[in-house]
C-alpha cells in the first residue's frame, strides 16, 4: 500500500500537480467538480505535470451539478444519482468524467450515489441500479470501474446493489469515515462485507452524530474512531494492495498542507509496521 493525495482539481490544473508534489505525493485521485474543466488541454496539461514530477493519477472522483446539500435533510434529495430529477444529467456528467480519465489514462472513476434506499423493490433503488448499469456497460469497453464511493448506503444494501447490477467493472472506494458520519457501520465490520470489491480507500478519519445532530464530522486521521492500526491490518489480510488517499475536507491553505503532511507520515508508519 502506498499514500495519496485527493487532489481538487482547479483552473490551474498544472499547479494542483505541482503543490502535491510539493507537498511530497507521488499518487492522487483527482477530484473534478467544475464540468467546465473536463477538456483534452486540461487533460494534456495534468500528463506533462505528471511526467514533470514523476506523478500518477490513480483514479477520478466525479462531482456532479446541480443541488448539493450535504446535511440534514436535504442530503436524501440532493445527493448523486438517487434522485430522480437529477439522474438523467448527472449519468451524463459521470460519462463525461469517464471520457476524461480516459484521456488521462486513468480506468477508475468515482462517485457518491446518494442515499441508497434498502428496500429493492424502491423506484429510486431500481432507477439507481438501471443507471449504475448503463454507465458500468458503457465504459467496459475501455477498461474503465465504476467505483462506489461508501457512506450514504449500508454496507449490506451496497453489496446486493452490486450483485443486482451484475456489472464485472464494478467496485467500491472505501471511505472509513463517511460510514461513522452517516452512522452506517463500523469500518472494520463494513470491511468483512466488501472487502472483495475494495479498489481504492480514502484516508480519512470521522466523529459520531451528538446530540441531536444526525450526522458526525469529519476530522484529522488519528483524532476519530477510526481504528487505523486495526483497519490497514484488515485491509492487508484482505489482500488490499491499492493506495490509502488522503481526504482532508478543510479549506485549502497552510494548516492544512500541515495536517496533510502529518497524516501522510502517521499512515506511512502504520503501513511499515
Amino acid at each position: 500500500m502506498k499514500i495519496g493525495i485527493l487532489i481538487k482539481l482547479e483552473k490551474d490544473v498544472y499547479n494542483c500537480i505541482a503543490h502535491a508534489a510539493e507537498l511530497g505525493f507521488k499518487r492522487a485521485q483527482l477530484s473534478v467538480w467544475d464540468m467546465s474543466l473536463y477538456t483534452k488541454e486540461n487533460a494534456e496539461l495534468i500528463k506533462k505535470a505528471c511526467s514533470d514530477f514523476d506523478f500518477e493519477i490513480t483514479a477520478v472522483w466525479c462531482g456532479w451539478s446541480g443541488p448539493v446539500d450535504w446535511g440534514y435533510p436535504n442530503m436524501y434529495a440532493t445527493i448523486g444519482i438517487v434522485p430522480a430529477a437529477w439522474r438523467s444529467q448527472r449519468v451524463k456528467e459521470l460519462l463525461d468524467g469517464a471520457e476524461f480519465a480516459r484521456e488521462l489514462g486513468v480506468k477508475d472513476i468515482i462517485t457518491h450515489v446518494g442515499f441508497l434506499p434498502d428496500n429493492p423493490f424502491q423506484e429510486e433503488r431500481i432507477g439507481v441500479a438501471q443507471a449504475v448499469r448503463y454507465i458500468c456497460k458503457t465504459i467496459e469497453k475501455y477498461n474503465q470501474r465504476f467505483l462506489f464511493e461508501t457512506g450514504e448506503e449500508l454496507p449490506y444494501t451496497l453489496i446486493q446493489l452490486i450483485k443486482e447490477i451484475g456489472a464485472e467493472n464494478i467496485g467500491v472506494n472505501f471511505d472509513p469515515a463517511n460510514l461513522i458520519i452517516n452512522g452506517r457501520a463500523n469500518p472494520i465490520d463494513a470491511l468483512e462485507v466488501l472487502g472483495s470489491y475494495v479498489c481504492g480507500v480514502h484516508g480519512k478519519d470521522g466523529i459520531r452524530a451528538k446530540g441531536d445532530s444526525p450526522k458526525g464530522a469529519e476530522v484529522m486521521v488519528g483524532q476519530g474512531i477510526v481504528n487505523f492500526p486495526a483497519f490497514i491490518a484488515k485491509l492487508a489480510e484482505i489482500g488490499y494492495e491499492g493506495d490509502i488517499t488522503i481526504e482532508r475536507e478543510i479549506p485549502n491553505g497552510e494548516e492544512r498542507d500541515r495536517q496533510i503532511c502529518e497524516e501522510k507520515e502517521y499512515l506511512e508508519k502504520l503501513i511499515n509496521l
